[in-house]
């Protein structure tokens, strides 16, 4: 549940091009609608401090919403797609031995939020297009077609039966490719 600014820092951390394979997921948080100007604490890399902060901001958005900040102040995404592409392409581009595998996101209960995700989605397959050690494996449909066994009832996170949909996809993908 972190965005790709937190993917930047963790390719910083641990190197992408350390190794053979990475498969990346990132797009839910990327795509979530907040008021424009909106705080964003980083998870990664972690203390004590960020955790306090990450507290106050979230204390702030319930109120926003209750304020109704972003029919005032305009909705946009947690980071916006420009953004989200730029920090997935960093991170290809500086490991280019590496073999990237991105999977889609998947839907949300929380259907208004399905139609953000998939513009991030089409945009990873994009990204697979222009690289070649790049592929894309689209696990959306399958997990919505499947959603009362794949998706808890947060709305948000996946079921061990979704987790198994998820890696049966990567695999069937990876075989003929």
């Amino acid at each position: 549940m972190s965005t790709t600014r937190e993917l930047l820092e963790y390719n910083r951390a641990f190197p992408a091009s350390q190794y053979a394979v990475a498969f990346v997921q990132y797009g839910l948080v990327d795509s979530w609608l907040t008021f424009r100007g909106a705080p964003y604490v980083l998870y990664y890399p972690d203390f004590p401090l960020r955790k306090l902060a990450r507290k106050l901001v979230k204390k702030l958005k319930k109120l926003a919403r209750v304020w109704q900040l972003q029919k005032r102040l305009g909705a946009v995404e947690q980071v916006p797609l420009s953004e989200y592409v730029d920090n997935l392409h960093q991170v290809i581009v500086s490991a280019p031995k590496t073999r990237f595998i991105l999977v889609a996101t998947a839907p949300n209960l929380d259907e208004p939020r399905n139609p953000r995700i998939k513009v991030y989605n089409e945009a990873l397959a994009r990204i697979a297009e222009s690289h070649d050690n790049v592929m894309y494996v689209d696990v959306y449909e399958d997990i919505w077609a499947h959603r009362d066994l794949t998706l808890m009832e947060d709305g948000t996170h996946l079921t061990a039966a979704g987790h198994e949909r998820i890696a049966a996809k990567i695999i069937s993908v990876l075989k003929q490719g």
